[in-house]
C-alpha cells in the first residue's frame, strides 16, 4: 500500500462542511472558521492536530480553492442572518502557506455581513510585502502562535531547525505598523516555557500588540489531544490556570482575560444537521481522509446547497483504499457535533 502523503486539491465538487480538515466549521456563533488548507511546514512538539513533516498518522493533505471556499462562505454568512459576522481563517495547517490568501481575505471582507476578518499564524513564511497586500486587502487581525522570544527554545518547540522567533517579532511589528491588530497567542508548556510566556507578555505590551483596544497576550492551555503530539509536562487543572492569569495581571500590570462579549463573540444560527447519529447515508468516497484509516465522502444525493450538503470522514481499514476510492458505500453516523461528520463503513 503507498504510504507517501497525498495532497488533495478540492473544488466545487466537494462540500464545504462537514470536516475539521478544510473548508467551514460553525460552532453556533457570528465566528465562522474558515479552513482552506491543511498543510504545514513546521513541526511543532506539542501540535494537537499533529500537523507538519513529522507527522506519522497523516496520509493526506488538503487546500482549497478560493472561489470554492468563498463561494461557500458566502452562502453561510447569509445563513447567520446577523451584521458583525468574524470570518476566522485558520486550519489544521498553517493559513499563511495557502497561495490564494490575499484573494481569500479580499473575498470575505467584501462578503455583505462580514465586519471582521482575522487570521490565527506562526507569521515567519510571510514577507513584508505580503502583509501590506494583506493589510491592503482588509486583514484586521492576526492571533500570532509564538510560544518563546528565546531563539534556541523557539527551534525546538517549533520542531524545526530553521524557525526564526526574531523574524517573527519584526513581523508582527512591521503588520502593527500597517494596521492590522495583532494578539500573542502562545500556549503555555508548564515546567518549559513558564519564564518564556512572561517574558512574552512585557514584550507583547511594549510592543503594542491589542493596539489598546483588545489584550497584548491571550494565553493558550496546554491540552493534549488524542491524536496530537503529547508533551510531557504536567497538566494544569483549569482552576489553577486561571488562578495563575490572574496572579500575572496584577503582577505585571497587563490584561491577559477577555470575555466573549467583550471580543463580540455571541450566538448566531446554527447550520442544520441535516444527517442524524446513526443514520444510514449513502455515501461517495473521494480520497483518503486526514488521518491514516481515514477516508474523505460527499454525502449523497447533493441538494446543490451550501446549508444542507455534506462532506463526511469515513472510517475504514487502510488497506481497503483501492477498493473504496471512487466507490459508493453505505455509511453509519457516528458523530455530528457542530456539523463535523464522522461515519463507519457499513459492511454487509
Amino acid at each position: 500500500m503507498e504510504r507517501r502523503r497525498v495532497v488533495v486539491k478540492v473544488g466545487d465538487e466537494v462540500p464545504q462542511v462537514g470536516t475539521l480538515a478544510f473548508g467551514i466549521v460553525d460552532r453556533g456563533t457570528n465566528v465562522i472558521e474558515v479552513r482552506p488548507t491543511s498543510l504545514c511546514p513546521l513541526s511543532c512538539i506539542y501540535c494537537s492536530v499533529n500537523a507538519g513533516p513529522r507527522s506519522r498518522n497523516r496520509w493526506a493533505e488538503f487546500t482549497v480553492e478560493p472561489g470554492t471556499l468563498l463561494g461557500a462562505l458566502e452562502d453561510v454568512v447569509r445563513f447567520k442572518g446577523v451584521n458583525d459576522v468574524e470570518v476566522h481563517i485558520d486550519g489544521m495547517g498553517e493559513p499563511g502557506v495557502y497561495p490564494h490568501l490575499t484573494e481569500l481575505i479580499k473575498g470575505a471582507k467584501s462578503i455583505r455581513g462580514v465586519s471582521v476578518v482575522s487570521m490565527q499564524t506562526r507569521l515567519y513564511m510571510l514577507t513584508e510585502d505580503k502583509l501590506r497586500e494583506l493589510a491592503n486587502v482588509g486583514l484586521d487581525r492576526i492571533n500570532l502562535s509564538i510560544d518563546t522570544l528565546n531563539p534556541e527554545r523557539a527551534r525546538y518547540l517549533s520542531g524545526t531547525s530553521w524557525y526564526d522567533v526574531k523574524r517573527v517579532m519584526e513581523l508582527a511589528r512591521t503588520a502593527l505598523d500597517l494596521g492590522i491588530n495583532v494578539i500573542a497567542s502562545p500556549v503555555w508548556l508548564p515546567g518549559i516555557n513558564d519564564e518564556d510566556v512572561r517574558e512574552l507578555i512585557t514584550w507583547a505590551r511594549n510592543a503594542g500588540l491589542g493596539m489598546g483596544k483588545l489584550p497584548p497576550v491571550l494565553i493558550q492551555k496546554y491540552i493534549p489531544h488524542k491524536r496530537g503530539r503529547k508533551v510531557k509536562v504536567r497538566v494544569m487543572p483549569w482552576g489553577e490556570f486561571w488562578r495563575e492569569l490572574r496572579r500575572w495581571e496584577v503582577e505585571l500590570g497587563v490584561r491577559l482575560t477577555m470575555s466573549n462579549e467583550e471580543m463580540n463573540i455571541h450566538k448566531a444560527p446554527e447550520l442544520p444537521r441535516p444527517f442524524k447519529v446513526n443514520e444510514e447515508v449513502k455515501v461517495h468516497i473521494i480520497s483518503r481522509g486526514l488521518i491514516r484509516g481515514e477516508f474523505l465522502g460527499v454525502v449523497k444525493p447533493l441538494r446543490n446547497d451550501v446549508v444542507y450538503d455534506r462532506v463526511i470522514t469515513v472510517v475504514a481499514k487502510p488497506e481497503l483504499e483501492e477498493l473504496l476510492i471512487n466507490s459508493t458505500v453505505r455509511v453509519r453516523v457516528i458523530e455530528n457535533d457542530h456539523n463535523i461528520y464522522i461515519g463507519e463503513l457499513i459492511i454487509k
